[in-house]
């Protein structure tokens, strides 16, 4: 019979099913929707402990999950059954993480808690996590319609490849403020996948195209897809491209992934995004707080 925790280097199909299970009893208990990352989950790399569960007579009660797209960060998730909360359940998930994390030398945690969830916060305040942003999750609304073309030249998405390594960088480093080595190690991960699609958008014809921006998104095991990474050359921002864009893009993952759900997250505090991801037919579903521990190598 498995009792306490469970370190897992990937998910069988039943934990990923039992995992899903819990995260629905917990969203429904607490009128929420805890961010876990399907994708990631369902296709985690070969020999890196990321999945942790926590186990009360063969049943799951809780989990937590280490996403790492950085060897600087990893970002933190998790939730506990409503029926066996209050018992420690969480605090040793985490600290069990914390431990694989300080073994890879990562030196910050980052902690993403649904806004809805006042025992989250609280959990984290308590044992001094930080603040730092909240992102809202969007998701697209039935009925959006595509956005035309606009401007004398044509806009176009084309797959990017390894070849594209130092264009990506470039565009990160232009979109995002990602420091060189933090930007190439992220290009590096998420540049090529199976769940993982990144697009280049370029404007022009024939050899007189010229790269303007860059959008990637997550296939999830539900068919539903997740956009991310969208940035748009400052010198061509303001001009109707950043709409045309994600709008090919939300065109790519119906027709060719049949994703009958799309999301995308956005800065609290980045207004011009949020306006163009209203004006493309997304709408506001909730938000996520992220908190930060920084860990002390020597414990």
């Amino acid at each position: 019979m498995k009792q306490g925790i469970f370190a897992r280097a990937g998910l069988s199909p039943q934990e990923l099913k039992e995992v899903r299970d819990l995260w629905e009893t917990c969203n429904r208990h607490d009128h929420i929707e805890i961010k876990l990352n399907w994708g990631t989950l369902s296709d985690r790399p070969p020999g890196v402990t990321n999945d942790f569960l926590f186990y009360r007579d063969d049943r799951i009660v809780g989990f937590l999950a280490i996403y790492s797209f950085l060897s600087t960060e990893v970002e933190i998730s998790g939730m506990v059954h409503p029926e066996a909360r209050n018992q420690g359940i969480f605090g040793q998930l985490v600290q069990t993480a914390l431990e694989a994390c300080r073994h890879r030398r990562v030196p910050k945690a980052i902690f993403i808690n649904e806004r809805g969830s006042v025992s989250g916060k609280a959990f984290l305040t308590k044992h001094g996590a930080d603040y730092r942003f909240s992102e809202y999750v969007m998701e697209l609304q039935e009925g959006a319609e595509g956005v035309p073309q606009t401007g004398e030249e044509p806009l176009a998405l084309r797959s990017a490849d390894v070849q594209d390594t130092e264009l990506l960088v470039q565009l990160n480093m232009s979109g995002f403020q990602m420091p060189e080595a933090d930007t190439r190690e992220y290009v590096n991960q998420t540049i090529t996948g199976d769940k993982e699609r990144t697009w280049i958008a370029e404007l022009g014809h024939g050899e007189q195209k010229v790269p303007i921006g860059k959008i990637g998104a997550m296939i999830e095991t539900d068919a539903s897809g997740f956009i991310y990474g969208f940035c748009v050359l400052p010198e061509r921002r303001g001009q109707g491209y950043g709409r045309q864009i994600l709008s090919l893009t939300i065109g790519e993952l119906k027709m060719k992934y049949q994703a009958g759900l799309i999301k995308l997250e956005v800065s609290v505090e980045n207004e011009k995004a949020l306006g163009l991801y209203e004006s493309c037919g997304f709408r506001t579903k909730n938000a996520n707080d992220y908190y930060v521990l920084m860990l002390d190598q020597n414990e």
